[in-house]
């Protein structure tokens, strides 16, 4: 399991880019830290789509933590929520 930095709401769609570069080296899962994003907006939910992707592609978990209501409800509208884990 590998354990990234927490995701900060203002950079949550670079941050999330960032990630998605260094999925090659993940093994297993790894596991997000979304308590501090609040809400996300479109270019976030473009990056999730596409680490999702990437997760898949190679085999790797992708768990998001401390995922507030507003975001999981928006992951849930785009039906992204099945693409992911979720741990409090």
């Amino acid at each position: 399991m590998t354990v990234w930095p927490k995701i900060e709401e203002g950079r949550a769609a670079q941050a999330l880019e960032e990630v998605g570069e260094k999925l090659d080296s993940a093994v297993g899962e790894v596991v997000l830290d979304f308590s501090s994003v609040r809400k996300i907006d479109t270019s976030a939910v473009q990056a999730m789509e596409r680490l999702a992707r990437i997760g898949e592609e190679k085999g790797v978990k992708v768990v998001l933590s401390g995922v507030n209501v507003q975001v999981h409800k928006v992951l849930t509208l785009l039906r992204l929520k099945s693409r992911f884990w979720f741990v409090n």
